[in-house]
C-alpha cells in the first residue's frame, strides 16, 4: 500500500532582516509539512508573489503593512507579523482586519536562554492558523566527531584551477576539514562545486547557513557571500558550522580574510591557510591572524602562480609558513593533514625555503 506525504503547507516571507530570514527558513524546512515557496522583495512585491504562489501562511515585517489591505483584497492569507518592538494593542487589533493573527518578535541568538522559548512559541503560533503542522523531530543525541582542524583554500584569478588541482590530489583518508573560498560571481558556484566533484576523492558540496565542519569533507562558500566558522551552541554536536556573515571587510567577497580571522578565534594552531593565486592582498590580513594564534600559512610560489599578488602580499609580510608550487601542496596536506599532529607542527622557517 503506496502512502502519500501530507500535502505541504507553503509559506511565503516577506521583507526580513537577513540573518532572521536565513533562520525562519531553517526552522520551517526541518517540519515535514512545511515548505517556503518565496522570500525577500518589496512590499509590492508580497502582493504580486502571493497571488502567483497561493500560499497558505505569509510571514512579513512591519514595511508590509501599508499593502496589507491591498493583500487581503487579491487573496486572502493569513499573516505573522515579524514586529521591531513589542505591538501596541491598538495596531494589532487595527491589521488583524487584514489577517494579521500574532506577531513574533526579533529572533533572540542561539545561545540565549530564552531562544529555545522563543522557537516553541513560534511553532505555536504557526500551528495556532495552520492546525495540521506537525512540529519538527527532535534531532537525535549522536556525538560526532569534529576534524582535526580545517584547511583553507583561498584565491581569486587563477584561483580556480588551483583549487582544482589540489582538491584531486587530496588523500581520501584526510582528517581536517577542507574550506574553498575563491572569489567568484554567485552563479558560478554551482559549476564549480560539480567540477571539484567529479574530481576528488572527498566529498564536495556548497556551504550553506550551518554546515558542519567534518573530516575529510570539502566546502565551497558560495560566490557572492561572506561566510565565518562559528563553534556549535546548540544540539549534541561538537565542533564548528559555518554561518553566513553581513560584515563586508572589503570588496573581495567571499572575503579569505573574513574567514581566516574567525577561524583563527575559534580553532587556533588547527588552522592552515593556503593563500593560491590571486590578484590584490586578500588573505594577509587573516594570516596574521592565524599566524598569532599559531596556525600555519601556505603560499603558493610565484612560477606556479597565474597571478602572484596574493601569495605575495603573505610572503612579504612574512606571513608565509611554507612557500610551495601548486605540485607540492597536496603532497604536503597529505603528508602532515592525516596525521595526529596539526599540518603546520611540521612546516620550516619560510627563510630556509626557495621563495621564487
Amino acid at each position: 500500500m503506496i502512502r502519500l506525504s501530507p500535502a505541504p503547507n507553503t509559506v511565503l516571507l516577506g521583507e526580513l532582516p537577513g540573518l532572521s530570514r536565513l533562520e525562519l527558513t531553517r526552522w520551517l524546512a526541518v517540519a515535514p509539512d512545511m515548505r517556503v515557496v518565496g522570500s525577500g522583495g518589496t512590499a509590492e512585491d508580497l502582493v504580486r508573489q502571493c497571488q502567483r504562489l497561493r500560499p497558505s501562511l505569509v510571514i512579513a515585517g512591519e514595511s508590509a503593512l501599508p499593502v496589507l489591505s491591498q493583500l487581503n483584497q487579491v487573496r486572502p492569507v493569513p499573516v505573522l507579523l515579524y514586529a521591531n518592538g513589542l505591538p501596541l494593542p491598538g495596531m494589532l487589533r487595527e491589521v488583524a482586519r487584514f489577517g494579521v493573527y500574532d506577531y513574533i518578535l526579533p529572533l533572540l541568538p542561539r545561545e540565549h536562554t530564552g531562544a529555545a522559548q522563543q522557537r516553541a512559541d513560534f511553532w505555536r503560533k504557526i500551528r495556532a492558523v495552520l492546525p495540521s503542522v506537525s512540529a519538527p523531530a527532535p534531532r537525535p543525541a549522536t556525538l560526532l566527531a569534529p576534524p582535526q582542524g580545517v584547511i583553507v583554500l583561498g584565491g581569486s584569478t587563477g584561483g580556480t584551477k588551483a583549487v582544482e588541482q589540489i582538491v584531486q590530489q587530496l588523500s581520501s583518508t584526510l582528517k581536517q576539514a577542507v574550506l574553498v573560498a575563491v572569489h567568484l560571481p554567485a552563479h558560478f558556484t554551482d559549476s564549480f562545486v560539480e567540477r571539484l566533484r567529479r574530481i576528488s576523492p572527498l566529498p564536495v558540496q556548497a556551504a550553506s547557513h550551518e554546515s558542519r565542519l567534518e573530516p575529510g569533507k570539502i566546502m565551497v562558500i558560495p560566490g557572492g557571500q561572506n561566510m565565518v566558522v562559528r563553534p556549535i551552541s546548540n544540539g549534541p554536536w561538537l565542533g564548528w558550522q559555518t554561518e553566513f556573515s553581513t560584515e563586508m571587510p572589503g570588496f573581495d567577497v567571499p572575503s579569505i580574510d573574513l574567514l581566516l580571522a574567525s577561524l583563527a578565534r575559534t580553532m587556533g594552531r588547527k588552522v592552515t591557510g593556503v593563500i593560491l593565486s590571486g590578484l590584490g592582498s586578500d588573505g594577509t590580513a587573516g594570516a596574521q591572524l592565524v599566524r598569532a594564534q599559531g596556525g600555519a600559512i601556505i603560499a603558493q610560489n610565484e612560477q606556479s602562480a597565474t597571478v602572484f599578488g596574493m601569495p605575495k602580499s603573505v610572503i612579504q609580510a612574512g606571513l608565509a609558513s611554507q612557500v610551495l608550487p601548486l605540485h607540492s601542496i597536496a603532497e604536503f596536506i597529505n603528508r602532515y593533514g592525516s596525521a595526529a599532529s596539526p599540518v603546520h607542527a611540521q612546516a620550516r622557517s619560510v627563510s630556509q625555503l626557495s621563495l621564487g
